[in-house]
């Protein structure tokens, strides 16, 4: 749904991916977890006494073993959620750019030249507005509430019919602006400056 250049990165710049394998049979546990981020250990495929179980059953805390144990599913499920806040630790903060007050125009994906434009050219108009472009959703960035409670109003341009909308929505009860195009075409500046304008 959009298009522009990119340069492509050095590959000696990007970060270095290693990782350790648990490789002691005697102290291994599928399901021990990492205390800050709950992550399960990493062991190489293949390894003998490293196996564990797969499948669409609950598994045990710990053991990995199927386990039909109601009290065990309540756990683990408030375990997997929590995993996926922790998650939160390891975005940076918000970027904003443009105004700190006024009117905030938060985007998702492909929807970021266009925003990014419409807003320029509305600013130079004089009107007070912001762009904050989010590259995680779930979970969203921990300090998002803080930076929408800095302005009086939030435009969600999406090329859908609102899913970032109703988790902006639900998560910091504000009543942010739609601004959905479903055309099979990518938005023009010009429509997202018209919504800027007239909600701003």
């Amino acid at each position: 749904n959009g298009a522009e250049p990119w340069s492509l990165p050095s590959l000696k710049k990007l970060p270095n991916l290693k990782f350790e394998c648990n490789v002691d049979p005697e102290t291994y546990q599928p399901y021990q977890r990492d205390v800050d981020t709950l992550s399960r250990p990493w062991v190489t495929p293949g390894m003998p006494g490293l196996e564990h179980r797969i499948g669409g059953l609950e598994k045990e805390n710990l053991t990995g073993n199927v386990s039909y144990d109601p009290h065990n599913h309540h756990f683990m499920c408030e375990t997997r959620a929590e995993k996926v806040r922790r998650v939160q630790n390891e975005i940076p903060p918000c970027e904003v750019l443009g105004d700190q007050e006024g009117l905030l125009v938060i985007g998702w994906g492909s929807t970021y030249g266009a925003i990014r434009a419409a807003t320029q050219v509305v600013r130079d108009e004089g009107t007070k507005v912001g762009h904050l472009h989010l590259r995680n959703i779930n979970p969203l960035p921990a300090d998002l509430g803080e930076v929408i409670a800095r302005y009086d109003k939030v435009l969600i341009p999406e090329m859908n019919l609102g899913q970032l909308i109703k988790l902006v929505r639900a998560e910091f009860l504000i009543d942010a602006i739609p601004l959905h195009k479903l055309h099979g075409q990518p938005f023009l500046t010009r429509e997202i400056a018209a919504a800027i304008r007239e909600n701003a």
